[in-house]
């Protein structure tokens, strides 16, 4: 059975540890998630995003402030980039960019082939905010982001709504460590409301379209990245292992809208490990 909405929260620079190809992207040790525990202390305080199942990721390289819980509320699991570039915007067409039978294209203009909605909040003219029959809306900081998901998630009731709050990376990009863990928590606070505004016919995802650890000297580190999705409708969450492309996303939301023109199997995917 399919979602009418997916609601996709993009932590843009959270990584969770080094990617098996590390080593060709002058990434060996990177770990964003454990290197900011390791700096900054108490300043990271993420109890919803442990909730939904962020430590059981990590369950072969625990963090100790960042656990496993028993009983996680969301499905989790991580991914990696195949992509022959470490650039935030190529881990977004990895993402939405889906082969059709005849060409590559992004999962945006097939929905809009369809005449569904998309909604895209984030701080930039991004590639995603391309396509001509996306509502974009621009935000400063993270705060107007969450104001303006919040309003989004009131009035469209089926498709696609994608939020990048834009503060995060920044504290990544400047080497802020203290600032990253505080944002982070930022973040976190605000789960417990969105997760609260979803309907039984959502499903919400929360990742990372690319990894930068801001305790390195190195633009864009080449890592897992998480991939935690929580359904309202079944909230036993369980492993999704590892994806081997982040284009699982993209063949997840064709699945889920039945935008593929094809009867192949769509894989990597998770979309009927979570409904």
């Amino acid at each position: 059975m399919s979602k009418k909405r997916i609601v996709i929260l993009d932590l843009a620079s959270l990584g969770i540890g080094e990617a098996p190809d590390a080593n060709r992207f002058n990434s060996v040790g990177v770990d964003t998630l454990g290197h900011v525990c390791k700096h900054a202390n108490d300043k990271l305080q993420i109890p919803n995003l442990i909730k939904l199942g962020l430590g059981s990721i990590r369950w072969d390289n625990e963090i100790a402030q960042i656990p496993q819980v028993a009983n996680p509320s969301a499905f989790y699991g991580k991914m990696v980039n195949c992509i022959n570039t470490k650039g935030s915007g190529a881990g977004l067409r990895e993402m939405f960019d889906f082969d059709t039978s005849v060409r590559t294209l992004s999962t945006m203009d097939l929905m809009s082939e369809k005449n569904m909605n998309i909604s895209m909040i984030s701080s930039f003219a991004s590639y995603l905010e391309n396509h001509d029959d996306a509502f974009s809306i621009q935000v400063p900081n993270d705060s107007k982001a969450f104001v303006e998901l919040s309003a989004q998630l009131d009035v469209q009731f089926n498709g696609l709504i994608y939020c990048q709050p834009p503060e995060l990376k920044r504290f990544s990009m400047n080497r802020d460590v203290a600032g990253y863990a505080e944002q982070l928590s930022n973040l976190d606070a605000q789960i417990p409301e969105l997760i609260e505004n979803l309907s039984e016919d959502d499903l919400l995802i929360i990742t990372s379209s690319f990894a930068n650890d801001p305790t390195l000297n190195e633009s864009i580190t080449r890592e897992y990245l998480p991939l935690i999705v929580f359904n309202p409708s079944n909230q036993n969450g369980k492993s999704l292992g590892i994806k081997r492309s982040s284009a699982a996303f993209a063949n997840a939301i064709a699945q889920n809208f039945d935008l593929s023109d094809t009867d192949r199997q769509l894989k990597p995917n998770f979309l009927n490990e979570v409904l």
